[in-house]
């Protein structure tokens, strides 16, 4: 009888322990499931960022790029300047947009402060405290105009069939994320001089920039030259053990060289005349300075 007791005491010992493992694990995934439905409310999920950067180049839905060249935002002014750079072959006239994260439905006033050559310094005022993002829209005014169609012979003779063409197209979106923009101290008010003189020392460093292109292009052109004029000697030293059917492929080959050095030589020219034309610009753009200095 004794042995029967401990027996059943085993068995309701073994089951009470197996009953307490499966308690455990179904509370294990109780949780872990209701933590799963529930991150959302304690962990912080960052918002996409939107945001172009400084010297980006966008490409424009028309023709040509579009580049911000800097950009700050004043708090003690509630202002954001940029200064844009456009490089587009359409010389028309160009509007502005912009519209705040935080107040998606107000168009913020946006303040044309300078304009020359392809660079615009716009402002745009009355933001928020916590924009979060803005977005800036560029377009293209077209002057408007109508159009018929002749080649539509269902139309009406007397009373014409006519198409306005959109005045108003659309050129590209940059965007200004509040977390990477630059902040600066004060209102940030300028004279129009002053303006001229930001614009002016942005198209100096755009100059002096293309300017280290060109010389490194030609640096890779004359190595490319002189290793292409290498070969050719080689080839040339090999003919004089060759026999005729031999000689005929190496000639091949020597003309081939012969072409790539030309090639070479016209691309060298190239970049050496871009480079002068950049170095007359940037002996106006001196001038041009220090006639503003002097205002």
């Amino acid at each position: 009888m004794a042995f029967k007791k401990q027996l059943e005491d085993y068995r309701f010992n073994l089951s009470r322990n197996r009953s307490w493992k499966y308690t455990a694990v179904l509370i294990f995934f109780f949780i872990g499931f209701s933590s799963l439905l529930t991150s959302k409310f304690y962990l912080q999920i960052e918002d996409p960022l939107y945001h172009t950067k400084t010297y980006e180049v966008v490409s424009s839905n028309i023709t040509g790029t579009v580049t911000i060249e800097k950009l700050v935002y004043h708090r003690a002014s509630s202002s954001l300047d940029m200064v844009i750079k456009l490089d587009q072959t359409d010389e028309e006239k160009v509007s502005f947009l912009a519209q705040e994260k935080a107040n998606p439905n107000v168009k913020l006033p946006v303040q044309l402060l300078y304009e020359d050559d392809g660079y615009y310094v716009v402002r745009i005022n009355a933001l928020s405290p916590n924009w979060e993002v803005l977005a800036f829209d560029l377009y293209q005014e077209n002057e408007e105009k109508e159009t018929v169609n002749v080649d539509d012979v269902t139309s009406d003779l007397e009373t014409g069939s006519t198409e306005k063409i959109d005045a108003h197209a659309l050129i590209t979106t940059l965007y200004s994320d509040q977390r990477k923009t630059k902040s600066e101290e004060g209102k940030g008010i300028k004279n129009k001089q002053e303006y001229a003189l930001l614009v002016n020392e942005l198209e100096k460093d755009f100059a002096k920039k293309k300017m280290k292109n060109y010389e490194k292009a030609i640096t890779v052109e004359t190595k490319h030259k002189r290793q292409t004029q290498q070969e050719m000697n080689e080839l040339q030293r090999d003919m004089k053990y060759q026999v005729e059917e031999e000689k005929a492929d190496t000639e091949s080959k020597l003309a081939m060289k012969k072409d790539a050095i030309q090639s070479s030589d016209e691309s060298i020219q190239l970049h050496e005349d871009e480079q002068k034309g950049l170095q007359e610009k940037l002996q106006k753009l001196n001038e041009k300075q220090q006639d503003l200095a002097m205002k």
